[in-house]
């Protein structure tokens, strides 16, 4: 189903402005692949015989960068699988804070580091990354709450400095 949608779409839009994201190991919502490896790599393969723009994968060893589990050789083994088989850009996301995307730039993991719920909990995280600064834990209760709550109260760093006011997301200052 995954090539047949890339080829469908890009019969609407030239392959170099089409992106596919991939969440090798992932396991939510009781999803399960018996041989991910395979899967993973095969599938890695196929998109770059279509010179796709680039491939975005939920970095397999996320858990290990933060400290939940011990690092496992099977999430390492199918991220280098991935990185073989394909020659375009490499976004990684998962798991990351400035010092391992740093080093797995330089090291050549990725092409690029994307961060999402990083982002969520903090407004200004450029800046952060840049100044080395704290990062504020996120909150994942509020993920698809449907209100402010987890999203728009992270506090920035202005904020944290008393340069800003701070988020009321309840509105009890009216």
């Amino acid at each position: 189903m995954l090539l047949e949608v890339v080829d469908a779409v890009t019969q609407v839009w030239d392959a170099d402005a089409v992106g596919v994201r991939l969440s090798p190991m992932a396991t939510a919502n009781d999803i399960r692949d018996e041989d991910p490896l395979s899967t993973f790599t095969y599938a890695t393969r196929e998109l770059n015989a279509r010179k796709l723009a680039y491939l975005h994968v939920v970095n397999p060893a996320m858990a290990a960068l933060e400290g939940k589990t011990p690092p496992d050789a099977a999430p390492m083994q199918m991220l280098q699988r991935i990185r073989q088989a394909w020659h375009g850009p490499l976004m990684i996301a998962g798991g990351f804070d400035a010092e391992t995307a740093e080093q797995w730039l330089k090291d050549g993991r990725a092409d690029l580091i994307a961060f999402g719920r990083k982002f969520i909990a903090n407004p200004d995280l450029p800046a952060r990354l840049r100044t080395h600064a704290a990062l504020n834990a996120d909150d994942r209760t509020t993920y698809y709450g449907g209100g402010e709550k987890g999203y728009t109260d992270y506090p920035s760093l202005a904020q944290e400095r008393g340069q800003a006011p701070k988020a009321c997301v309840d509105e009890s200052w009216r």
